[in-house]
């Protein structure tokens, strides 16, 4: 991400260079420019307290979004002729859960989904509130950086956020935002602060899970090599800090305000004025090119797989926001692409909740919550 940075800001550099008319006046504007990028570097998240506003964001856009897809493997088409080929700047993605564990989420069942939604549309959805463009099953992550199951409808007025028991088949609460309300919408990596100890601790959390189970649980199931068990058991890079390795979009109407202490310190707080998505763990197991009914799927398979699987993915979501908001003559709405920091430092109970999904509902043992 420092690497995408960087290249915004030199960019931005060279545009000042063509459009200035004055030798003396470039002089001036490339010491202040070569000023701030020293300064911005050294402060890349903390020029970011905010991420509560956006003001701060290095780069913005309202129409580049095709070229920033993390899941593209392809360069910004920006380079110089003798420029060396330019690295993906975008986090990899650490699958959440393996193949037999995602099937315990009750919405990796066929036809759930659909039916879920469907049955919000219907319920919940009015002529009055828009056209309709599209829905989804994304994470939710709150202020207090909780991973929580929602079903996601978007029409051409509002956003319906709506909490949906998977199990009774049944609505359980929805909030709408409108998009007019909106002042600024962020995409980009979910990071924590400098400060924070999250990384380090998820580092940890995640080293002691992955040895017990790679390492203990295997060698005497599996019978793996001693050898290899033995580099496994002793490897110091399972217990690096961890980051959240995800991308999303956060939606805010705080008008730049920071949270006050009240809402900021209350986990119950319904007054929190942004709302934070990303894909579903469901989104990386959803194999567009193979189904269930064939090994070989034909073209009309694989079509019908790509658009499941986008039902989970927030960025498709985010491409339709951003459309909606350009198309709105009155939307005061400003898009910018950086890094959306969470605010949590600690993060032990968050830690605890995301790894057990308890924001999910899923078959757990001999009971399904």
């Amino acid at each position: 991400m420092s690497d995408l940075m960087d290249d915004d800001l030199e960019l931005r550099v060279g545009t000042l260079q063509l459009s200035t008319d004055n030798a003396h006046a470039d002089n001036r504007r490339d010491n202040a420019s070569e000023s701030n990028t020293s300064n911005r570097n050294k402060n890349q998240l903390n020029a970011n307290p905010s991420v509560l506003s956006g003001a701060d964001s290095l780069s913005s856009s309202t129409s580049s979004f095709a070229g920033r897809d993390a899941r593209t493997e392809g360069t910004i088409n920006s380079r110089q002729p003798n420029e060396e080929p330019e690295r993906t700047v975008y986090p990899r993605y650490d699958v959440p859960f393996n193949r037999e564990n995602i099937k315990d989420f009750f919405t990796f069942r066929k036809g759930v989904v659909e039916n879920a939604i469907q049955d919000c549309i219907t319920a919940l959805l009015f002529p009055e509130d828009g056209e309709y463009l599209g829905s989804w099953l994304l994470t939710e992550i709150t202020l207090w950086d909780n991973e929580k199951e929602r079903i996601v409808l978007l029409t051409s007025r509002l956003v319906m956020t709506i909490k949906y028991d998977f199990i009774a088949m049944k609505q359980l609460d929805f909030k709408k935002t409108y998009l007019d309300e909106l002042d600024t919408i962020v995409i980009g990596e979910l990071v924590y602060p400098p400060s924070s100890l999250v990384p380090r601790i998820n580092g940890i959390a995640t080293g002691v899970t992955t040895v017990v189970k790679d390492c203990v649980i295997d060698r005497f199931c599996r019978r793996s090599s001693g050898s290899d068990g033995e580099a496994k058991l002793f490897d110091p890079k399972y217990f690096e800090p961890r980051e959240r390795n995800l991308r999303g979009v956060r939606l805010m109407w705080n008008k730049g305000e920071p949270l006050s202490l009240k809402t900021a310190w209350n986990p119950f707080s319904q007054d929190v004025p942004f709302l934070t998505f990303a894909s579903h763990p469901i989104y990386w197991h959803k194999d567009p090119e193979r189904t269930k009914e064939s090994l070989y799927p034909s073209e009309q398979e694989r079509e019908g797989s790509l658009e499941e699987r986008a039902m989970y993915d927030m960025e498709t979501f985010a491409q339709k926001l951003q459309r909606a908001i350009e198309l709105m003559q009155t939307s005061v709405c400003c898009i910018h692409h950086s890094p959306i920091v969470i605010q949590s430092y600690l993060g032990v109970t968050s830690l605890l909740h995301n790894k057990i999904s308890l924001g999910f509902f899923k078959v757990r043992g001999k009971f399904s919550f």
